[in-house]
C-alpha cells in the first residue's frame, strides 16, 4: 500500500499529448515549430489589486514575435501572452482553450515536485499534457507550451499526410 504521502501522479501514465510529443521529440528529423526565446512575468498590486502581466517572445523559422498579456494568474497571463504571439505563425490555434487544468505538489515542503496537468481542446480535438517541476510556475508553463507544441505538431503531420495522399480530402 503506497504511503499517506505518496502521489498517485507518480504511478499514473503520461497522457497521450505528453507521450505522443515526447516521442517525435526524440526522432532525429523533428524540428519544435517554435523556440522560446524569453518570457517575463510582473507580479504586481495595482489601484487596490494584483495585476499579472507576461511577455513572451518566441522564434519560428528566422522570425521572432513577441506577445504580451495581463491575467488573472501567472500560468494564465503567459498563456494569453503565448497564444498572441502563435496566433501570427499559426491560426488554427485561435480556438484552441485550456479546458481544466489541475495542479497537485507531492512532498512535504515548498520545493515538493509539482505536477501540472492541462486539458485543451479545440472545439474538434482534445489532449491532455502532463509537466513536471519543483517550481510551480515552471511545471504549468511547460505543460501549456507542450499543449501547443502538440497541437502544431499535429496539424503539421495532418497536413504532410494530405499533401503525400491526393485522395485525402482537404477540408
Amino acid at each position: 500500500m503506497a504511503s499517506e504521502h505518496e502521489s498517485i501522479f507518480h504511478e499514473a501514465e503520461a497522457p497521450q499529448a505528453s507521450r505522443e510529443l515526447q516521442e517525435l521529440r526524440t526522432a532525429a528529423d523533428y524540428v519544435p515549430p517554435f523556440e522560446v526565446v524569453r518570457r517575463r512575468v510582473i507580479d504586481d498590486y495595482y489601484e487596490g489589486r494584483m495585476t499579472i502581466d507576461a511577455t513572451v517572445v518566441i522564434r519560428t523559422g528566422g522570425a521572432e514575435e513577441t506577445g504580451a498579456a495581463r491575467g488573472v494568474g501567472v500560468v494564465h497571463a503567459l498563456d494569453l501572452a503565448l497564444r498572441k504571439a502563435l496566433l501570427k505563425y499559426f491560426p488554427y490555434l485561435e480556438s484552441v482553450r485550456v479546458t481544466e487544468t489541475y495542479t497537485h505538489a507531492a512532498g512535504e515542503s515548498t520545493e515538493a515536485e509539482v505536477v501540472s496537468i492541462k486539458k485543451f481542446s479545440d472545439g474538434q480535438l482534445s489532449w491532455t499534457t502532463l509537466a513536471t517541476s519543483t517550481n510551480s510556475v515552471e511545471a504549468g508553463w511547460r505543460s501549456l507550451i507542450d499543449g501547443y507544441e502538440w497541437r502544431i505538431a499535429n496539424e503539421n503531420l495532418r497536413h504532410k499526410r494530405e499533401v503525400g495522399n491526393p485522395r485525402l480530402s482537404r477540408r
